[in-house]
């Protein structure tokens, strides 16, 4: 997009619906305009610093300065300073003016909302209309200036109406529920009891206030007025409807890109405060407008329409979650993600992730440098539109308008887990309507989705780290048991590749597949604990001597018997095992599946390597021979089902044979 067309804009705590309101105005607005907007939003605020905040804020770092003609920092929502420092320094250095919304950032063009107006008007009009004398103030934090700034307007208004200001009345409830639940019982348990009126610094401590009034019996406004002052989504649903001061998403919209087109015409400068009114809505909670019944139904029903809909979806994406926990695969999620977009109400998005959560051979390089992203949903009105695809970090949203000519607006969320971003996800804004709380639990699944799949990805390439390790160790092992005869030579290695292609063709996973390979090698380390003179016997051996040889299953056993893990497990069973026979005349006299089938696998392959290998008392065996013998044992010496696995995969046991001849 062209610079002068593209709008930034900086914003946190997207779940919030007082955010989605002014967003949608904004794109509205700038649509008829002929703006774009570029919307980078993490979930958290970043107050709390944290690992997560660390990497939410990253998100900024996508801010093309070069792309964009204005930058609309939502500071009061922003809350790491030093964040918003830096852009509004990256702004300046590509000459990109710069707006802040309602909290003033030095060298930036201030929106500032009138609510001190609004509140004064308010608590004018409780005085004239509704007569009240003794009105108290529920106030934000003692140190905060905007509480301080309002506590100023609330002392102003009662000195022109000549009523005294009495520091008791005056309440400090932070800004949130529970200190405001905590000021009101201090007020209703003063000497001068129950106050006419208590006005509110917010609508949330207010709907707290009015709450916590209405649990202890007291009629709202018959024996109390109660005000607020802010305008959010929950007084729309509050039961009084709270007389409040409204800020009108569209007259804001309408004020910023106002602003906005002054700042880049120059006939306006930085370092100025632009002030928009808010509107006083006098409704249930001062007397002004009766309760209505039916609008209060209406109004629950809207409620439990809302919260059923959150409620399914929440089952819905739980439900979703789950499916990825099963298998941890990009394409799991690739391929059932679309089916989960009604609950925020998305119809297009792209979903890109960190290279390093994709496999090579999953998709084609083309010359695409790390680090990079890899594109693997770009999903229209529920259809996939695109396999994985690798995206420089540079050219991500030139994709986006390449691939998605609709996106006039884009809404950029990052995708992260602790400190760790994993990707981002873009979604076209151009709907106008989000349902925020779906919006949430969307991208915090996404978010655990991401970090099963890296976990996974984390543990297999452990897993494999200590199973090279453990090989290595066993091979160590083998050679000092091969050591004790000079007649076995590669046998051990030819027993495990022969194991690898019979446990693939009997349908283990790759992961078991090496896990059972490996753990055949030790078939043999029984022998460790035998007389050297009668394994390196070059001779026939006596019915005593075989006896002792047979001991070796047995002694095997002893030697892994409290080793740990998987592969130790197996080699132990196997060890035990491997001279079992189906008929059940073996040395230990199990058969059929009382036998392993790791076991009854490394037994054919321990024979067959047996029958083609040269040994000092027999010689060599032809392949041809081998397979002959093999075959015919079927169902005597031999479980049938490798055997068939045997006779399907025999050209590679013949290939095996030849790799690792003994020379």
């Amino acid at each position: 997009m062209a610079k002068n067309t593209t709008i930034g804009i900086c914003v946190t705590s997207i779940h919030r619906p007082s955010i989605h309101r002014t967003l949608r105005a904004l794109a509205t607005e700038a649509r008829k305009r002929g703006y774009y907007l570029q919307i980078f939003a993490p979930l958290s605020d970043l107050y709390q610093k944290t690992k997560d905040d660390a990497a939410q804020k990253r998100i900024y770092n996508f801010v093309d300065f070069n792309k964009i003609c204005c930058l609309i920092l939502f500071t009061e929502m922003i809350k790491d300073a030093p964040v918003k420092k830096e852009l509004y320094m990256r702004a300046m250095s590509a000459d990109v003016p710069v707006i802040s919304i309602k909290q003033p950032l030095s060298g930036s063009c201030n929106i500032k909302y009138d609510s001190e107006t609004a509140l004064a008007n308010i608590i004018r009009h409780v005085i004239e209309v509704h007569g009240c004398h003794k009105i108290n103030f529920m106030a934000g934090p003692h140190d905060n200036d905007v509480s301080i700034e309002r506590i100023n307007t609330y002392k102003s208004v009662l000195n022109e109406y000549g009523i005294p200001v009495e520091e008791q009345r005056i309440g400090y409830g932070d800004f949130w529920s529970a200190p405001a639940i905590r000021e009101t019982k201090r007020f209703l348990e003063s000497e001068d009891g129950l106050p006419d009126a208590i006005v509110c610094a917010n609508d949330s401590m207010a709907i707290a206030v009015s709450d916590y009034l209405l649990k202890l019996k007291k009629r709202i406004p018959e024996d109390i007025i109660v005000t607020g002052l802010g305008g959010i989504l929950e007084r729309e649903y509050h039961i009084p409807l709270l007389t409040s001061a409204i800020y009108d998403p569209v007259l804001s919209s309408e004020c910023i890109l106002d602003t906005m087109e002054k700042l880049l015409e120059g006939k306006l400068l930085y370092n100025k405060t632009v002030v928009i009114p808010c509107k006083p809505v006098y409704a249930e909670s001062c007397g002004c407008v009766k309760s209505d019944k039916r609008k209060n139904d209406h109004k629950l029903e809207a409620l439990f329409v809302n919260s059923e809909n959150e409620h399914n979806y929440n089952h819905a994406i739980h439900e979703f979650n789950s499916h990825i926990n099963i298998n941890c695969a990009l394409e799991t999620l690739a391929r059932l993600l679309p089916d989960y977009l009604w609950g925020p109400g998305i119809s297009s998005l792209n979903l890109y992730i960190e290279s390093t959560l994709a496999s090579p051979e999953d998709f084609e390089y083309d010359n695409i440098k790390e680090p990079h992203l890899i594109l693997l949903n770009q999903i229209s009105d529920k259809e996939c539109l695109t396999p994985l695809l690798p995206v420089q970090y540079n050219v991500v949203f030139d994709k986006d308008h390449e691939v998605n000519k609709n996106f006039t607006h884009m809404l950029i969320i990052p995708l992260n887990v602790m400190d760790e971003n994993l990707g981002i996800i873009t979604i076209d804004y151009n709907d106008g309507h989000i349902y925020h709380e779906c919006l949430y639990e969307f991208i915090v699944t996404l978010d655990n989705i991401l970090g099963t799949i890296k976990n996974k990805m984390e543990l297999v390439k452990i897993n494999k780290q200590l199973n090279t390790l453990s090989e290595q160790t066993i091979q160590s092992l083998t050679e000092i048991v091969e050591a004790k005869s000079e007649f076995t030579g590669l046998h051990v290695k030819r027993v495990s590749e022969y194991t690898r292609v019979l446990a693939e063709a009997m349908g283990y996973t790759p992961e078991e597949v090496d896990t059972i390979r490996i753990a055949s090698m030790m078939h043999d380390i029984g022998k460790l604990n035998l007389p050297s003179s009668i394994i390196e016997k070059p001779g026939k051996l006596t019915d005593e001597e075989f006896e002792i040889i047979k001991t070796h299953v047995t002694e095997g056993e002893k030697l892994l018997h409290n080793c740990p893990g998987k592969i130790m497990e197996i080699a132990r069973i196997i060890a035990l095992q491997h001279h079992e026979k189906w008929n059940g005349k073996g040395y230990l006299g199990l058969k059929e599946t009382e036998i392993a089938l790791e076991s009854r696998i490394v037994a054919l392959a321990d024979v067959f390597d047996a029958l083609v290998s040269k040994r000092p008392y027999k010689e060599a065996f032809s392949d041809h021979m081998a397979y002959d013998i093999i075959t015919k044992d079927s169902g005597s010496h031999f479980d049938p089902d490798v055997v068939r696995a045997f006779v399907k995969n025999y050209y590679q046991f013949i290939s095996i044979h030849a790799k690792y001849n003994d020379m």
